[in-house]
């Protein structure tokens, strides 16, 4: 009892200072208008809720949505029924082993790995030495590429803890009553999956939606996404009220689609 008297506070505080107080600052920076760094001539006012809305910005909210879920659609085209698989392997070790090789890209810098697909991705690469020429610099597909290799380990983990969830029985029970495989699957593995399928996508196309660095290199610049616009406005316009704005749009719907997850899995085990 006392340790959880002393961590819960703790915990408070720590929240406080890195979630709580940087939102508050952010939600009224929303409202306000400065001058970089200056904020001897702060006004505040509702034009940045207008500029939101400016056609302007229209593509950038448009590919950040479309390329997510095409990205998101992928990973768990893929993620399923890998995921699916691993569950099947009746040896423990072979399965940390498989997840293990999932998780080694990540330990390394992802700025580095989206550097090599930008370089695959140059007319002049190594694979000329195959005659292959891909030559996706700039399109929507190369930046698609990037978010699954990216993030496909996000989709495949909370699939892969669910379905390893499911209780052995109740698959043998569906078997006994006459289902087959495929009707298993429908009937009874995928619906009790769901959680993890919500929480895998949540995982996926936030991220996706926000990354800059991604788009910015595996685009050359010319395809812009949220995060994108979030970037500029903070380190090249300096329009802080308007990049808090949208900061907070994003983190409003990353709360409310928490609470879903949440609701989603009742025993509260995904990796979200």
């Amino acid at each position: 009892m006392k340790k959880h008297n002393i961590i819960l506070p703790l915990y408070i505080i720590w929240l406080i200072i890195l979630v709580l107080i940087p939102f508050i600052l952010m939600l009224i920076l929303s409202f306000a208008h400065t001058d970089g760094l200056d904020f001897s001539n702060i006004s505040f006012s509702l034009t940045n809720f207008k500029e939101i809305i400016d056609p302007v910005y229209f593509d950038a909210y448009a590919n950040s949505i479309i390329l997510s879920f095409l990205a998101s659609l992928i990973c768990l085209l893929l993620a399923y029924p890998i995921a699916l698989t691993i569950t099947k392997f009746k040896n423990n070790k072979l399965k940390n082993i498989i997840l293990i090789m999932f998780i080694l890209p990540m330990w390394s810098n992802m700025l580095l790995r989206i550097i090599g697909w930008e370089t695959l991705f140059q007319p002049n690469s190594i694979l000329n030495y195959f005659d292959i020429s891909l030559n996706l610099i700039g399109s929507p597909i190369a930046v698609v590429i990037g978010m699954v290799s990216t993030y496909l380990p996000f989709m495949i983990f909370p699939i892969y803890t669910v379905l390893n969830k499911i209780d052995p029985a109740v698959i043998e029970a569906s078997y006994d009553l006459g289902a087959t495989k495929t009707q298993t699957l429908r009937r009874v593995i995928f619906p009790l999956s769901l959680p993890g399928i919500y929480s895998g996508i949540t995982m996926t196309f936030l991220p996706s939606a926000t990354n800059f660095a991604l788009p910015e290199r595996l685009s050359a610049g010319k395809i812009n996404l949220l995060g994108n616009l979030i970037n500029s406005n903070f380190g090249k316009t300096f329009d802080y009220g308007f990049g808090s704005l949208l900061s907070v749009i994003l983190i409003t719907i990353i709360f409310i689609l928490t609470i879903f997850i949440n609701r989603k899995d009742k025993d509260g085990d995904l990796l979200l």
